[in-house]
């Protein structure tokens, strides 16, 4: 009798382990799918740029940090003229946007579809020479050139929306 328990309580304890095991693989899994659907929720998958809804939420962050500290904020959209957009087009811009921006900057794209960056502590003329700098990086990819406006906190506004509004009104102007 004494063997069969024993030979029972050894098979338990192999199970034991070996769903221990299995648990901690699953749970670094879940771990792993977590993380993915969290970079899908934050990031446009087409050019790895922040989501609308993600940049914004950091956006506001940064308005807080610069009203808080008296900063300026510069920021920057780039649109295509309608018959220049492509899939190609933009992801080539994002990626030049990726390459040229600091990491305290964050680079979007709105819900209407074009490149925005937000620039903590940038003046208007700042963010001005970083959209030309931008500019001529696609202009050497030979990429379609995209328009650009620019504005800056808290001259051209103190939200995201003021600031965006103006700068796609410099963007249309330009």
């Amino acid at each position: 009798m004494s063997d069969v328990l024993d030979h029972t309580s050894s098979r338990l304890e192999q199970q034991v382990r070996t769903l221990t095991e299995r648990i901690v693989q699953l749970k670094g899994e879940l771990a792993e799918a977590l993380a993915r659907v969290a970079a899908l929720t934050t990031t446009d998958d087409a050019t790895g740029l922040y989501t609308w809804r993600a940049f914004s939420e950091r956006a506001h962050t940064e308005f807080a940090r610069a009203a808080r500290y008296q900063r300026e904020i510069g920021l920057v959209v780039f649109a295509f003229a309608e018959p220049d957009v492509t899939p190609h087009g933009v992801r080539g811009l994002a990626d030049i946007c990726r390459s040229q921006h600091r990491d305290c900057d964050l680079a979007g794209l709105t819900e209407a579809g074009e490149i925005v960056l937000l620039l903590p502590e940038t003046s208007l003329q700042g963010a001005l020479v970083i959209a030309q700098r931008i500019r001529a990086r696609v202009a050497k990819s030979r990429g379609p050139a995209p328009k650009m406006g620019c504005a800056a906190w808290p001259q051209h506004g103190r939200s995201l929306t003021s600031l965006l509004a103006n700068a796609r009104i410099a963007l249309s102007a330009s």
